[in-house]
C-alpha cells in the first residue's frame, strides 16, 4: 500500500512537471512571435521614415518636417521593445549599437555628424556603414531632424539624412530576418525560461539606467544625459519600455504571469501585474524628462517612477526566480 502511494505521488509530480514544461514551451513560442511582430513593425516603420525623409529633402516645409519627426518617433517607440533585453537572436543583438548609439555621454553623435557634413562627400548607406555606429542610427536622425533641421535643406545634409534613413531600413530588414528563427527552440524548457526572465530583468535594469543617469544626485540633475533629449521625448520612450515589458510578462496570457499562477504563485503574479498597471496609469504627462528635472514636483514624479520600477526589479530578481527555480543572468552561450 505504501509503495502504491509513493508511486502515485511520483506520477503526480511528473505530470505536474510535464505540464509546467509544456507551458514553458508554449511561452517560448508566443514570445518568439512577439519578437517577430515587433521586428516587422520596426522594419515597416523604418521604410516609412525613409519616405518621409525623401519628402523633406524634396521640399522642406513645416508639414513635411513634422511628418518626418512623427515617423522618427514611431520608429523610436518600436525600437523600445528590443532595447536592453540582450537575450535571443545573436544576429539581432549584434545590430543594437548601429540602430541606437546610447548612452552618448560625450555627444559623440553630434561631433561625428558635424565631421561628416564638413567632408566633401555625397554620403550613401554603404559609405556610412564604414563609419562610426554613432552616425548610423536613431540618434543621428534625431540630431538632424530636431537639432539641425536646417541641414535638411542643404544638398550635403539631405544626402546624409537619406543615407542614415537607408541605413536604418537596412538594419530593420536585418532585424526582421534575424528574428525569423526561434533562438529558444533548441533549449530545454527550464533554460528557455531562464532566458525569458533574463530578458525582462535586463530590460528593466537598462530602463532604470535611462532614468537614473539624467536624474543624477538630488539638486544636481543631468538633463543632457537623458535619452532623446533633443526631441524631448525621453519619457515617452521610457513608457514604451515599461509597456513592452508588461507585454513580455503577460505574453498574451501564456507568459510569466500564467506560469506563476500555474505554480501556485497567484498573489505574486497579481502584485507584479498590478505594479505594471499602476506604473503606466500614473505616468507623468510630460514627454520630456528634462522638463520634469526642472522642478521639485517633476523630480518627485521621477522618483515615483523609479520606486515602481525598482519594485518590479526586486520582484523579478528575488521572488520570481526562486519561485520558478531559475537563476537569473545565466547565459546559454557562456559554457557554464
Amino acid at each position: 500500500m505504501r509503495r502504491t502511494i509513493v508511486a502515485l505521488s511520483l506520477i503526480s509530480a511528473l505530470a505536474g512537471l510535464t505540464a509546467c514544461n509544456d507551458n514553458q514551451e508554449t511561452s517560448s513560442a508566443v514570445i518568439h512571435q512577439q519578437h517577430i511582430k515587433a521586428a516587422d513593425a520596426f522594419s515597416d516603420a523604418a521604410r516609412v521614415l525613409g519616405s518621409a525623409v525623401g519628402e523633406v529633402c524634396q521640399a522642406q516645409t513645416e508639414k513635411t518636417l513634422a511628418a518626418s519627426r512623427s515617423a522618427w518617433q514611431v520608429l523610436m517607440q518600436d525600437w523600445m521593445v528590443f532595447q536592453g533585453r540582450e537575450k535571443g537572436s545573436e544576429q539581432a543583438l549584434a545590430l543594437a549599437w548601429q540602430i541606437q548609439f546610447w548612452p552618448d555621454k560625450k555627444d559623440i553623435t553630434g561631433r561625428k555628424m558635424e565631421q561628416l557634413l564638413a567632408q566633401d562627400t555625397k554620403w550613401t548607406a554603404e559609405l556610412l556603414a564604414e563609419q562610426s555606429v554613432a552616425v548610423q542610427g536613431l540618434g543621428a536622425m534625431e540630431w538632424l531632424m530636431y537639432a539641425n533641421p536646417d541641414k535638411l535643406s542643404q544638398p550635403n545634409g539631405c544626402a546624409l539624412a537619406t543615407a542614415v534613413s537607408q541605413r536604418l531600413i537596412d538594419s530593420g530588414e536585418a532585424l526582421a530576418e534575424a528574428w525569423k528563427a526561434n533562438p529558444w527552440q533548441a533549449m530545454t524548457p527550464q533554460l528557455a525560461l531562464g532566458e525569458y526572465v533574463g530578458a525582462l530583468t535586463n530590460q528593466l535594469d537598462f530602463a532604470l539606467k535611462k532614468l537614473t543617469l539624467p536624474m543624477g544626485k538630488p539638486g544636481h540633475p543631468r538633463p543632457y544625459q537623458a535619452e532623446s533629449w533633443r526631441s524631448q521625448t525621453s519619457m515617452n520612450n521610457l513608457k514604451a519600455n515599461v509597456q513592452a515589458m508588461q507585454s513580455l510578462y503577460l505574453a498574451d496570457g501564456k507568459g510569466l504571469d500564467a506560469l506563476l499562477r500555474a505554480q501556485g504563485e497567484a498573489a505574486l503574479a497579481d502584485r507584479i501585474a498590478g505594479q505594471f498597471n499602476s506604473l503606466i496609469a500614473g505616468w507623468p504627462q510630460s514627454a520630456s524628462m528634462g522638463e520634469l528635472l526642472k522642478t521639485r514636483d517633476g523630480y518627485r514624479e521621477l522618483i515615483s517612477i523609479f520606486n515602481g520600477m525598482e519594485y518590479l526589479r526586486f520582484a523579478l530578481h528575488d521572488e520570481v526566480s526562486p519561485a520558478l527555480g531559475i537563476v537569473v543572468g545565466f547565459n546559454a552561450t557562456d559554457g557554464d
